[in-house]
């Protein structure tokens, strides 16, 4: 349970920090960044802290997939024009849910998480009224196609490990 909040939440706040850092993005979206990240950090916080007292903890986690994709997709709305790495922010929900839920639900939330990509950069370029090239889909398909594939390979690990537990 605690494997998100150790590896994926500071990997989280690494590409936020380094995309404010260094690439500069106006004061409005630095702000906005970070704070949707407090909050992020926050409820994961007293979530994890106190998921074994929740009567429905599963029912929970889940919300809390779908509570940080909606979150990261505040983030990479902020910081994707100014930080190409940011949509490995979209790996970490999905990542964390293949080790706790079936096969089935996984595939669904890292293929909700890619869509919440796609309509990212969607968003963003009909704001801006920018016509989306082919090269920037093909790209933004393969970023989608690889949340998909590392969230089932750790979703196969996992359940592997499971397995191997229960034969000893």
């Amino acid at each position: 349970m605690h494997f998100f909040n150790y590896i994926f939440t500071p990997f989280g706040i690494i590409i936020v920090l380094f995309a404010i850092f260094f690439s500069n993005p106006e004061k409005n979206y630095t702000i906005a960044s970070i704070l949707t990240l407090a909050v992020q950090f926050i409820i994961n916080f007293y979530v994890f802290k106190n998921i074994y007292k929740f009567k429905h903890m599963n029912a929970i986690r889940f919300w809390l997939v779908i509570f940080n994709i909606i979150t990261t997709s505040v983030v990479f709305y902020f910081i994707t024009a100014y930080w190409a790495p940011s949509w490995l922010l979209y790996i970490m929900p999905p990542a964390f849910a293949s080790t706790f839920l079936n096969r089935r639900k996984t595939l669904l939330l890292s293929v909700l998480s890619a869509l919440s990509m796609f309509f990212v950069y969607w968003l963003r370029s009909y704001l801006l009224e920018l016509e989306i090239s082919s090269t920037l889909w093909a790209m933004a398909l393969c970023q989608g196609l690889f949340i998909v594939v590392i969230s089932l390979f750790i979703n196969n690990m996992s359940e592997m490990l499971v397995r191997m537990r229960t034969i000893k």
